[in-house]
């Protein structure tokens, strides 16, 4: 079967006038998936890169340069459609800052460099054949770019996408063209011979290439990289920036033991259960920029010895025939990264660069900032920082995340963003004109920022509280910001589906199976064809039965004309029928012939199978919620599990010598722990799994070697107790300088609070919450600090309870300076509005009228006093409140 699919794509490579070097490829490619190939680089065949020359200390002259330059052309890849922030036309033509697109900024560039060095520098794109004429249009407005003897861009090759079951070539009516794909970028090495620009360069005097990503503004053609280059003698060159918590997903530069060559590990080519490795910044501390420079000469040599085969890793993609329908059937591409070819050629080497050489725009929060007055460009068009310090790191909502919600969103353009360091967006708020971004900024539940804003250190949708002036006090906004802006997404993992209810779905899930798998009746009756009972207007029709059909049989008969076949709810269609007659408009018989008393149309009755869901198409998306209706759509579809953000793991440690286990007899100054039972409640409420550990006592040893334990399989760590001032306050004494803070928070109950990351097995890093001992402020503190912190592991939004107006019943008192967090019955009035009735004991040691609550009622820190009948925001505790 694999002979005959691979000869039915070679064929239609051939029809479409593919050169014979782009077929070679393919086939090889095609072997190797045939064979199982799945591209991937185990850990333990490489080794880290290591040190590397840096481009700060590259020392040329400006003839050196100049020489380096001229012999040099810029090669931009510009083959991408932008699918992913919801386009259909080149990415490259999205206008990115100041009226220009990215090609304009391209182009603006290679003209500056061309007058400041008095150099040719050809510019040249890789197009693939849906983005050429619109990439040349943009183009045509700069008429000195072209340069004599040289086209403006040739055509990526292409290749047809393949059906996973069998490897033939997609068919998709549709749309004939979304049957092709690039080849991935590494075929330019390919694509630069079969477009005969290879030699075209080299005829031109051009022996080097500098080839980047059209998306990276940053990407431009350095004369001391290039000098550089010629100075060693290089065949090939690729660019690396340090690796910071963000690029942790970017493919690295690696050493591979078998024969000491530089490897690129991209994404796709890591082993299944190896990620922890390949985000593992400090092992693997630089990523790839995709900015390369290459020999043309080495290049043609090789290509000539390899007939075209340059042997680069595989890349297994799995994608939708029409990118932008996530119902279309599931394809495999076979593909290439350019970078890989770093492995091929000898003497091969990296170079880090600073991170000014990587400004992609790979999704709307890049847009954000590269948009923003964070960057401007300079005279040469290089995207420069307007203010120093890192970029701001922007999270924006599903609801921004294509380029047209986006620009919804942004009507009069997006923010300043020079004062920033972080903007997290949760919903779809629409921004107003003149909005100022400062500090760390969170909007929660907005519908929309009002012009002339300025955002900085806002809470969400509750009125920002003033600063505290209690002196060492943190704020409780303060207080849960430094905890979320340390944690991540839980790791991705398939889980049963019997354990996946309440988690999020971490990639899109597609049908196995069509629903209904066959045509099948909705009623108990006869399967005829509609043409059979046409005369029943006049008179009843009696038709031949020729069997019987149950849900679950598998008829091998036929229906014909004058016939019918007994059949009941679910079971399959026979073969000829094309409707049912329901039981009660026929005589009901069993066998010989049935009398019916009326007609049907065609397909009266009748389930078509797909009919619900059709197979390949996408039943629950990445971002979901999987609940019990979502369970069933899986299960149906064929899936017994499914890819979500795993559960995290929570080991509840209470301290204090006092405490003993519920259940066993108390001894003089003992009480029963009921922390832990409480907090474990609390952590399995929000979503994650959990379980208790035995009290320790007042013991920093006892204490540290118990964490020691618990770090090597827990996610989340929480202790209660022994983080106040008290001689025997053992977690502060034993946990203050070892990654955990003790800070006092502006609220009540619960103002001493403790948290830090503990270290776990393989640079694993473990949050610990240190709460009070006192139940109800231990209580309190979880709902307002840990349990975001979990929802945020697992992506569930929101984050916080939605804080809802009630009205109090009796009045409040409140100590100034301080948000309290008071104990509350909620309910609802006979107007349907929420009423609260503050509980009688609001100190933080009563238990019996903690578990009376149902609500916590929220009294802002500037506010002393609330009398009854004035409104107050209550967090709702309990789901039928």
């Amino acid at each position: 079967m694999t002979d005959q699919a691979l000869n039915a794509s070679v064929d239609l490579m051939s029809q479409r006038g593919l050169g014979p070097e782009a077929i070679r490829v393919f086939t090889h490619y095609f072997q190797q998936l045939q064979a199982g190939a799945q591209g991937t680089i185990p850990e333990d065949s490489i080794e880290p890169l290591g040190d590397i020359q840096t481009l700060g200390e590259v020392k040329v002259s400006d003839e050196e340069a100049r020489a380096a330059l001229s012999k040099t052309a810029v090669i931009k890849l510009n083959g991408g459609l932008g699918t992913g922030m919801g386009m259909t036309g080149a990415k490259s033509a999205l206008e990115v800052r100041d009226g220009l697109t990215f090609l304009d900024i391209i182009a603006l560039q290679v003209l500056a460099l061309r007058k400041r060095w008095d150099v040719e520098l050809p510019l040249v794109l890789m197009n693939s054949f849906r983005t050429s004429q619109e990439s040349l249009d943009i183009l045509a407005k700069y008429p000195d770019l072209p340069v004599e003897g040289l086209p403006l861009d040739f055509i990526q090759n292409a290749e047809p996408k393949l059906c996973p079951d069998g490897l033939m070539p997609v068919k998709w009516p549709k749309d004939p063209e979304l049957e092709w794909c690039p080849p991935g970028h590494g075929d330019i090495y390919v694509s630069l011979v079969t477009s005969g620009v290879l030699d075209a360069l080299l005829d031109k005097g051009i022996r080097y290439a500098f080839l980047s990503n059209s998306d990276n503004l940053g990407a431009t053609c350095d004369p001391d990289v290039a000098a550089w280059m010629v100075e060693h003698g290089l065949p090939y060159v690729a660019e690396v920036c340090k690796r910071t918590k963000s690029d942790r997903k970017g493919g690295h530069l690696a050493v591979r033991k078998s024969d000491g060559r530089i490897v690129l590990r991209d994404t796709a080519m890591v082993a299944e259960g190896e990620e922890r490795y390949f985000r593992d910044i400090k092992r693997h501390s630089t990523f790839n920029a995709n900015n390369l420079w290459i020999d043309l000469e080495v290049l043609r040599e090789r290509m000539t010895a390899k007939q075209g085969v340059l042997g680069l890793p595989i890349i297994v993609n799995r994608k939708n025939v029409d990118p932008a329908d996530a119902s279309s059937p599931e394809v495999i591409q076979m593909e290439s990264a350019m970078g890989t070819a770093i492995e091929v050629f000898e003497g091969s080497e990296a170079i880090l660069v600073p991170r000014t050489r990587f400004r992609p725009v790979k999704t709307t929060n890049d847009l954000l900032v590269i948009r923003s007055d964070f960057f401007s460009l300079d005279d040469d068009y290089h995207v420069v920082a307007a203010v120093d310090g890192p970029e701001p790191f922007v999270d924006l909502d599903s609801a921004y995340r294509f380029v047209s919600g986006f620009e919804k969103r942004f009507p009069k353009g997006v923010p300043s963003m020079r004062d920033c360091t972080s903007l997290r967006v949760i919903g779809d708020p629409v921004f107003g004109r003149n909005v100022r971004c400062v500090g760390e900024v969170l909007i929660d539940g907005y519908r929309r920022v009002l012009d002339d804003a300025v955002l900085g250190e806002l809470p969400g949708p509750t009125t920002p509280t003033p600063p505290s002036t209690s002196g060492d006090l943190r704020t409780v906004d303060e207080h849960l910001k430094a905890i979320l802006s340390t944690l991540e997404p839980s790791p991705t993992e398939w889980t049963p589906l019997t354990e996946a209810l309440g988690l999020v779905v971490a990639r899109d899930v597609r049908s196995k199976v069509d629903l209904p798998r066959f045509d099948n009746s909705s009623m108990d009756g006869y399967a005829v064809r509609a043409d059979s009972l046409a005369g029943t207007g006049e008179a009843p029709v009696r038709l031949h039965i020729v069997g019987e059909v149950a849900a679950g049989d598998d008829p091998t008969f036929s229906v014909g004309p004058g016939e019918a076949a007994r059949i009941m709810t679910g079971a399959p269609i026979p073969d000829g029928a094309d409707a049912v007659i329901a039981v009660e408009d026929t005589d009901g018989a069993a066998t010989g012939e049935v009398e019916c008393h009326a007609a049907v149309s065609r397909g009266r009755y009748v389930r078509p199978c797909g009919e619900d869901v059709a197979s390949g198409s996408t039943i629950v998306g990445a971002g979901e919620v999987v609940g019990a209706r979502t369970i069933a759509l899986l299960a149906a579809c064929g899936h017994a599990g499914v890819e979500v953000h795993r559960r995290p793991r929570v080991v509840v440690l209470s301290t204090g010598s006092e405490l003993v286990q519920p259940g066993q007899p108390l001894g003089p100054g003992q009480i029963h722990d009921s922390n832990s039972a409480m907090l474990w409640a609390a952590a399995v409420g929000a979503g994650a799994s959990a379980e208790i550990r035995g009290a320790v006592g007042d013991s920093e040893d006892e204490l540290l070697a118990a964490l020691d334990e618990i770090v090597t399989e827990a996610d989340v760590v929480i202790t209660s107790g022994g983080v106040s001032m008290g001689a025997f306050d053992v977690v502060k004494s034993a946990l203050r300088g070892k990654g955990v803070e003790f800070v006092r928070v502006a609220m009540q109950p619960g103002k001493p609070q403790g948290y830090g990351l503990l270290a776990g097995p393989d640079g694993r890093q473990v949050p610990l919450f240190a709460l009070p001992g006192n139940p109800v402020s231990s209580f309190v503190s979880f709902e307002v600090f840990v349990r975001p912190a979990l929802r945020r592991l697992m992506r569930l939004t929101p984050e916080k309870r939605r804080p809802r107006p009630a009205t109090l019943i009796s009045g409040v008192e409140s100590f100034a300076g301080r948000r309290q967090f008071g104990r509350a019955v909620v309910s609802r009035s006979a107007e349907g509005t929420l009423v609260a009735a503050p509980v009688a004991g609001q100190g933080s040691h009563f238990v019996a009228d903690l578990s009376r609550a149902n609500a916590l009622f929220v009294v802002p820190e500037d506010v002393t006093e609330l009398v009854a009948g004035e409104v107050v925001d209550v967090l709702v505790l309990d789901k039928d409140a």
